[in-house]
């Protein structure tokens, strides 16, 4: 008798046997299967995601103006009317200067009306740090607020308007400045423009930097630069890209207005605002800031101008920078009225310490008159010749330092004539001015002289030997813009303390000029004069 234990195990043995016997058949099924299949392409590839010809990438930093050769610093600070402005000069006159001082007095006519006060010239106490003169790096990409409040680039209090610079290109025979003009304070900003110039030095052909590319440079890269950002929002969408509207295209127009040509490509900044619909499409109502776009040069080529096209093939190669020869100090043009000036002036010269005070000056890229004793000039002939070559002014001090209203008419005639004669044989031009002995003179003597008679309004009486302390507070802290200031060029330590007086000058915001540029390149024809205002 069987129970129901027996028959449970008798059912399990008869399904085991089942399965082992079922085992080789689907084995046999699988290797059909494998035997069917199609061979495998170890080298398959999925298909790639068209490659952008254009892409979003890191603004280029400006290039720090130590590496630019020959450029000339201005910076003016005008707590009067609320302005700080800072712009990198080419040597002597050109057009690019002509437009970027354009747009410092564009500032300061803006600050006139919004203060209701005239601009004049204006210096600062010991201390200011306006020595330092060239463009602060990358200042022109710094948000606008920031720039203002930067002691450095601001208006005093950081309220008012800015004037900042970068270098952003100098290859070849090519230069480019870019320049911001910002105007308000921490809580608004009422006004924030830029313009990037670019100029030929060969031919003094200074464009904007819209001027690189063509009219229908916008229109042919507008899908570019759309799907580029597109992507960069994290689009993999294929669908075309909807033609510009005018609204679209003036951003593009404003982006080539920023265009900086670097290594294989062209930047462009595309402001913040911008909002096509392919954006719109992600959720991205507008751009909320600036965002850089490189167009590779195989692109943008056939989009530029034969400026354009030079420009960034003197970059592509990395041609050196063909710096322009500089000016000395005395010839460059020099606008007094815009830029506080004061002329150093040194009589009864030259000595063996006039050296010393033409290497401080030329350190400094600074420039003073002297006023020469006839008798000395032959005696001193390599000192003056340095001085011409060097670009100071040479004037007549008399020919032994006598009082001129105390001599006869003949006198007084030969000691300057004679002094002209021997001042013009060793540097081979006349004197255009004088300076009476002692600073006496009268009516006879202005007549006789036909010559401006230059005295002074600030006297540092370095004749009286005086310690350093002494003579620069006398130097450094009198002088107000426009004024002339005596010394004297055969006192030790009036040598001496030249380093430190024409630093502190500077650091006021001083230009060092010449007699004939604080009198704006055109001497008075006679009379005389104690100061250039």
């Amino acid at each position: 008798m069987t129970g129901p234990g027996s028959h449970r195990d008798s059912r399990g043995r008869r399904d085991e046997k089942h399965r082992r016997a079922a085992l080789p058949l689907a084995l046999a099924g699988v290797l059909l299967l494998a035997a069917c299949a199609p061979a495998t392409d170890a080298s398959w590839q999925p298909a790639a995601f068209p490659a952008a010809r254009v892409a979003v990438a890191a603004f280029p930093a400006a290039l720090d103006p130590a590496t630019v050769p020959s450029l000339r610093g201005l910076r003016i600070r005008n707590d009067a009317v609320g302005l700080q402005a800072r712009v990198a000069l080419l040597p002597g006159q050109s057009p690019v200067n002509d437009r970027m001082i354009g747009a410092v007095r564009d500032a300061i006519g803006g600050r006139e009306a919004a203060t209701g006060v005239g601009y004049a010239p204006e210096v600062q106490p010991r201390g200011a740090g306006l020595g330092d003169r060239s463009c602060v790096a990358d200042s022109t990409r710094l948000p606008a607020a920031a720039l203002l409040a930067d002691p450095r680039l601001g208006p005093a209090g950081g309220t008012g308007t800015a004037v900042a610079c970068d270098i952003v290109t100098a290859a070849g025979p090519y230069l480019g400045v870019r320049m911001r003009t910002v105007t308000g304070d921490a809580a608004a900003i009422t006004a924030d423009t830029s313009a990037t110039l670019y100029t030929d030095l060969r031919t003094g052909e200074t464009v904007s930097a819209e001027a690189l590319w063509t009219a229908e440079a916008g229109p042919a890269l507008w899908g570019d630069i759309v799907e580029a950002l597109r992507r960069d929002a994290g689009a993999l969408s294929l669908a075309p890209v909807q033609p510009p509207d005018e609204a679209g295209l003036a951003v593009i127009g404003s982006a080539l207005t920023r265009s900086v040509p670097q290594a294989g490509t062209i930047v462009i900044e595309i402001p913040a605002g911008f909002s096509p619909p392919e954006l719109q499409a992600l959720g991205i109502v507008a751009t909320t800031e600036p965002l850089a776009v490189a167009v590779p040069l195989e692109v943008a080529t056939p989009f530029l101008t034969p400026f354009g096209a030079g420009l960034v093939g003197a970059v592509a190669s990395a041609l050196p920078f063909e710096a322009p020869a500089a000016v000395p100090a005395g010839l460059e043009t020099i606008d007094c009225e815009l830029v506080p000036c004061v002329a150093l002036t040194y009589d009864d010269g030259p000595s063996g310490f006039t050296p010393a005070i033409l290497d401080e000056l030329r350190a400094r890229g600074a420039a003073a008159t002297f006023y020469v004793m006839g008798e000395k000039a032959r005696g001193y002939a390599d000192t003056l010749r340095r001085m011409r070559d060097e670009g100071h002014e040479i004037a007549n001090h008399s020919w032994n330092h006598p009082s001129l209203p105390s001599l006869t008419d003949e006198q007084v005639a030969a000691q300057l004539r004679d002094t002209s004669a021997a001042i013009q044989n060793v540097v081979g031009e006349r004197p255009k001015s004088f300076r009476p002995p002692y600073g006496e003179y009268n009516q006879n003597v202005l007549r006789i002289a036909g010559l401006p008679a230059i005295l002074w309004d600030v006297d540092t009486f370095d004749y009286q030997r005086p310690g350093v302390d002494t003579l620069l507070a006398r130097a450094v802290d009198a002088p107000r813009p426009g004024s002339i200031v005596l010394m004297h060029d055969i006192h030790p330590g009036t040598a001496e303390a030249a380093a430190a007086m024409y630093d502190g000058l500077l650091d006021r915001g001083f230009s060092l000029v010449t007699v004939t540029q604080i009198f704006e390149g055109d001497l008075p024809a006679s009379g005389a004069w104690t100061s250039g205002r």
